[in-house]
């Protein structure tokens, strides 16, 4: 009786000791989903509160240049300043006549107090930086559970002891954070609650989530672009292991694409945004040449404005970046796909694909983290500018060690004759939606 051959090193399947828990990846999938939703929550009013406080300014601007003009209309030749120097509430009340100078006195008061209650808002609450946090939280523990369902690296054996640790380790970062400065909601299985408000609460809940429709609704009616695109097909069953094929369609495929999807929406933005600055600009100096200097200030104002936009949404960055990410991903899947049959079969390059594509949304992802810290510490004008690095400072930890220099690129780690592991993608100084978003 002629016994087999042994099978090859780097093509032996993991031991059935390795089996995955599907206790634990429910459990890891549910931690995602906390942290993506509320980093998606913390996103929308960290959004709403800086798109409310560019368009209060906006109006302030608009009203100043309108009061003048409004004062020269109803002053008296005789006296002038007479209206000017009264307070706005005894126009309001005892002058009926001149109840509209009242109410713009009154709003050129009142605004810029509100406008200065919103950054201390924004700046006490901090939702920008809970932002950053989970986004990368969630991130950092997708990538886990890929490197969990496909067993390569660390988690070749004993898998389901690694990732409980690595949970553990991420969940960690959000100790001392601002993060835990509020509950986060809805939590791991936590059922819908409804709240009960007094009358004071109640009224003021209604008027803030009123301004928020208004401010979004008056912020994409000027200023938006948005894509509608078809859902990308949902993974069946999440819990279960991945071959090379599962891995590539809902994995990397799923990244590349919305990759690809993101760079088209900010290349949109980047190029009508930037175009009205300049049309402003223009039509700034066209009012001056007309003689209505006075509107000036508003062109100036709306250009600064998306200016300003385009910064804090670093959406030149953030372009360049999901486009070489992109294309990091797509060199990836070309290099696979021109493998052999039987060099596909073995785990060894099943591996390389595994930890290049994972090393390469990572690479994207941290510069996102590093770019955004650097964006919220200018605009709170934080005094301790690397307290949001601190969470992250065990990102690159021992496995980054593995990968190669980062200097090279994807091309150059690829022989002609057997393709070694693909370095992580270069560093960009870029920003992802805002780290990238869950796709």
């Amino acid at each position: 009786m002629t016994s087999l051959p042994p099978e090859p090193l780097d093509s032996v399947p993991a031991p059935e000791s390795n089996t995955a828990s599907q206790s634990l990846l429910n459990n890891a999938w549910e931690r995602y989903r906390v942290y993506s939703q509320n980093a998606a929550k913390s996103q929308e009013r960290f959004l709403f509160v800086e798109r409310l406080i560019t368009l209060l300014a906006l109006l302030v601007v608009v009203l100043a240049v309108v009061h003048p003009i409004v004062l020269r209309q109803i002053t008296t030749p005789e006296n002038p300043a007479e209206l000017n120097k009264q307070l706005p509430l005894s126009l309001l009340f005892d002058q009926p006549q001149h109840i509209g100078l009242g109410v713009l006195n009154l709003l050129l008061i009142i605004l810029p107090i509100t406008i200065t209650a919103l950054r201390a808002f924004a700046v006490k609450f901090s939702r920008g930086n809970s932002w950053v946090i989970l986004r990368g939280n969630a991130e950092a523990l997708k990538m886990e559970i890929f490197y969990y369902r496909t067993q390569v690296k660390q988690y070749q054996t004993d898998r389901s002891t690694e990732l409980a640790e690595k949970i553990q380790q991420i969940s960690q970062r959000l100790k001392g954070s601002v993060v835990h400065q509020r509950a986060l909601f809805p939590y791991e299985n936590q059922r819908p609650a409804r709240l009960r408000l007094g009358v004071v609460f109640l009224a003021v809940s209604r008027l803030w989530i009123l301004g928020q429709r208004l401010a979004n609704y008056g912020w994409e009616f000027f200023f938006a672009i948005n894509e509608e695109a078809d859902s990308l097909p949902k993974e069946p069953d999440r819990t279960s292991d991945l071959d090379p094929e599962g891995y590539i369609k809902y994995r990397l495929e799923e990244q590349f694409d919305w990759y690809r999807r993101k760079a088209r929406s900010y290349d949109r933005q980047h190029q009508l945004l930037q175009t009205s600055v300049y049309i402003f600009g223009g039509f700034g100096t066209l009012l001056a040449a007309i003689g209505f200097q006075s509107w000036v200030a508003v062109t100036a104002t709306i250009a600064a404005s998306l200016v300003n936009y385009l910064e804090y949404r670093r959406v030149e960055v953030t372009l360049m970046g999901y486009n070489q990410s992109a294309d990091a991903l797509y060199d990836i899947r070309t290099w696979w796909y021109s493998l052999s049959a039987a060099e596909q079969a073995t785990f060894n390059n099943f591996e390389k694909l595994v930890v290049n594509t994972e090393e390469t949304i990572r690479s994207e992802h941290n510069s996102w983290l590093q770019d955004m810290q650097d964006r919220l510490a200018d605009l709170y004008e934080s005094k301790r500018k690397g307290d949001l690095s601190a969470p992250y400072a065990e990102v690159a930890d021992a496995e980054s060690a593995e990968a190669l220099p980062k200097e090279k690129t994807a091309h150059e780690a690829l022989p002609e004759s057997k393709p070694e592991l693909l370095p992580p993608y270069p560093e960009l100084p870029l920003d992802a939606d805002t780290l990238p978003s869950a796709p």
